[in-house]
């Protein structure tokens, strides 16, 4: 493809060498591809090579700033002290003969973020001090919460998922719509929108918000 020649996979090594997922070269062409395909304007693929240049060069500026060099998908503050758990879930599959139910154990994987304050944080160890959902406080941040589709995601203010324990002072990530992506959407209004033009469904990101910091493809493409 004409991106290969214009920004082939050294370039990126150079411009990114440390680089994480999502944010890799295949992820980039593929969110080139998806986009040039539904679109009549093409992606840094019309006008003269200059000018395509120039145009790349301002997107891949400004994904960098958002990112971090390409090394974080999330906002640092929202989301920079976060956790991994991962939970198991049993779904009956219904009769498998002689009147068994089927039990099949399915394991999914949930990201839980410290919200936190610039004094409290720190940029080294991308760890927070002092929770903003400490002493039971809520937290506001990227919802308007009266806004319905196909005006904005549901969304409410949120509490930390426990009082005490390994995720005290934590949210769930996918319940808050922080900056995510190669040039950071926030908002639930403006995920909506990018859900909608992007899958096709307004559901896709408002249920799952985390496949924009996780999906190669999209986390570049809402950029």
């Amino acid at each position: 493809d004409d991106q290969d020649v214009l920004f082939p996979p050294r370039a990126f090594e150079l411009l990114a060498p440390r680089a994480s997922p999502p944010f890799t070269y295949r992820g980039f062409c593929e969110a080139v591809d998806d986009y040039n395909s539904r679109h009549a304007e093409k992606a840094f693929l019309m006008g003269p090579r200059e000018r395509r240049l120039d145009e790349l060069a301002a997107f891949l500026g400004s994904a960098s700033h958002d990112t971090d060099a390409f090394r974080t998908s999330r906002e640092y503050l929202a989301c920079g002290d976060r956790v991994e758990r991962t939970l198991e879930r049993r779904r009956e599959l219904g009769g498998g003969g002689g009147g068994d139910d089927k039990i099949d154990d399915d394991e999914e994987t949930e990201w839980y973020c410290m919200p936190c304050a610039p004094d409290h944080y720190d940029y080294t160890t991308q760890t927070c001090a002092l929770s903003m959902l400490d002493n039971d406080q809520s937290y506001y941040g990227y919802c308007q919460p009266f806004t319905a589709p196909p005006d904005g995601c549901p969304c409410d203010y949120v509490k930390e998922v426990e009082s005490s324990g390994p995720l005290e002072g934590r949210m769930r990530a996918n319940d808050i719509f922080f900056g995510r992506g190669s040039i950071h959407l926030s908002h639930n209004f403006n995920y909506i929108r990018a859900s909608t033009t992007m899958t096709g469904s307004e559901d896709t990101f408002c249920a799952h918000p985390e496949l924009l910091a996780t999906v190669e493809s999209w986390a570049w493409g809402v950029g």
